[in-house]
């Protein structure tokens, strides 16, 4: 990737996004897709220093624009759209769990942010796979 400029990344990270709207993926896949552990935007921008330009332009922030349109992934039937949602969450941590995540997303290297988003995505994951199962295992009794 080194070859190709940021700019050039960016553009194919946003038409990979638009492709996952147009495939009518909610947004937890689409997030899982792009900046998931093996995602797209990983892919394209591998080192820290790289994700950190593409933070800065203006195909990231239609991208975030994008996933804030997406709906939720289903839970218990109905999808609702984000729309109310501002995306901001503020919680506070024990200092020893704020300081093994900040260890690991430095190893990783990856932001604090990507990394919580990361594991929430993946439980979250799991939790509509059970679901979906659970679901299936109803409709057959």
């Amino acid at each position: 990737m080194a070859g190709r400029s940021i700019a050039a990344r960016a553009r194919e990270a946003e038409t990979f996004a638009r492709g996952l709207r147009d495939q009518g993926k909610n947004w937890l896949e689409a997030h899982n897709a792009l900046y998931g552990l093996g995602g797209k935007c990983a892919t394209l921008f591998p080192t820290r220093a790289d994700r950190t330009a593409f933070a800065k332009t203006p195909e990231h922030e239609r991208i975030s624009a994008l996933l804030n349109e997406l709906s939720d992934p289903p839970a218990g039937g109905a999808v609702q759209p984000l729309r109310t949602a501002s995306g901001n969450l503020h919680v506070r941590l024990p200092r020893s769990l704020h300081a093994a995540l900040r260890a690991e997303a430095e190893v990783e290297d990856i932001s604090l942010n990507q990394l919580i988003l990361a594991k929430l995505s993946v439980q979250l994951r799991c939790v509509t796979a059970q679901e979906d199962l659970a679901g299936t295992k109803s409709a057959s009794a």
